[in-house]
């Protein structure tokens, strides 16, 4: 299972350049600078490790690694490319066997992200089996949005519709979870003790369907989203706070009880609801039709919560999307590619459709007109 084996706590900023452009849909915004720095960082941790087993410290230089392994492979699972990169990579550094699924050629882009409770792994590629080594002790929420998935955990089958989610156990040797078909695949590494704290049921749902269109299934989903997307962009305590939002999720999604489930909702549940809002409301900011009624039956509450949400966070919700557009305003007139444009029809870009209502917010916001910010991004450039 991409992300089902071992891992390490120093992968911190991963997924290749290539992800970006390679894997559609779901995963086509993920973070794309993190590989480059995580692979040598997570070997000097493997190396740390290796040093307590040795009876003399001073020999440690001869484990220092020689290859650096790929994150993604593309070609022929027979020749010895396949092999180096599934000892390397995939067994080595994932902990899990990469078994390919049927004939032909070999497709794999994996992009990992490493939060300080949750371990993040979004691959995206050809059908194929991932085994686990038996090397990790954490529980993991595996998920395909376009693929079934297949296989077994010890003696329970394992048969999840595409969409749907289940919890893994890649502490137990040859567990195994089979993407049949082409698409995405991810995982979700928890800390088997934390979460059963929280969840002491958790393991009774091993290999169990976890049914996707349940509104903290899809929660869970999309704040997991947006958590692989921004990680590498995030500071410490932003990545410490995110981190607790997802778990915070994942025990109301398996079904944490009394204390745990009350602190999970009033902390994770509210931050991870006002993210995805907040996403929401960029994705559509130019839009005449966006409007908080239509938001709030998107996202199944009631406006009154999405105007609590905001207020809880300093800002009411009007005064979010204002902001919003005006700093979108502000960026465009900036822009040198869009130095032709007219001032109304940046206004129309940033969401305005009242241009002298336009015209009064900017000169409050920034203390200047759009005319004069234009003028002074032009003789700065």
């Amino acid at each position: 299972m991409a992300g089902l084996g071992g891992g390490g706590e120093e992968i911190l900023r991963l997924a290749s350049a290539a992800f970006r452009a390679a894997a559609p849909g779901r995963w086509r915004s993920a973070p794309s600078r993190m590989a480059y720095h995580a692979i040598p960082r997570f070997y000097r941790c493997r190396v740390r490790v290796k040093r307590y087993n040795l009876p003399n410290c001073r020999q440690t230089r001869a484990f220092q690694p020689m290859i650096q392994p790929q994150l993604s492979f593309s070609g022929d699972p027979t020749g010895p490319a396949y092999e180096g990169w599934r000892e390397q990579f995939c067994r080595q550094v994932m902990g899990t066997d990469f078994v390919p699924v049927g004939d032909g050629l070999v497709q794999r882009t994996i992009a990992p992200a490493i939060l300080p409770r949750v371990r993040l792994s979004a691959s995206y590629g050809t059908p194929m089996s991932f085994v686990s080594m038996g090397t990790n002790d954490e529980l993991v929420i595996v998920a395909s949005p376009n693929s079934a998935l297949s296989g077994t955990m010890g003696r329970r089958a394992l048969n999840i519709a595409a969409g749907d989610l289940t919890i893994g156990d890649p502490s137990i040797r040859g567990a195994r979870v089979t993407q049949t078909a082409y698409g995405n695949f991810q995982t979700a590494l928890l800390p088997r003790k934390a979460l059963l704290r929280a969840c002491p049921n958790a393991e009774d749902l091993i290999a169990q369907s976890i049914p996707g269109a349940m509104p903290i299934t899809s929660m869970f989903l999309r704040y997991y989203d947006l958590a692989h997307t921004h990680a590498d962009k995030l500071a410490p305590t932003e990545l410490d706070a995110v981190s607790q939002h997802l778990f915070d999720l994942a025990v109301l999604m398996i079904g944490a009880r009394g204390d745990a489930a009350e602190e999970a909702r009033t902390r994770g549940l509210a931050a991870a609801r006002l993210e995805a809002l907040k996403s929401d409301i960029l994705a559509q900011l130019d839009s005449p039709a966006l409007s908080l009624s239509d938001l709030a039956a998107a996202h199944r509450i009631s406006p009154r919560t999405i105007q609590l949400l905001f207020e809880r966070a300093g800002i009411t919700y009007s005064g979010f999307v204002l902001e919003q557009r005006l700093l979108r305003a502000e960026r465009l007139l900036r822009n040198p590619a869009m130095r032709t444009r007219k001032i109304i029809e940046i206004a129309h870009l940033a969401g305005f459709h009242d241009v002298s209502y336009f015209h009064r917010a900017f000169r409050r916001r920034f203390g200047q007109t759009p005319d004069d910010v234009r003028k002074l991004a032009g003789e700065t450039n």
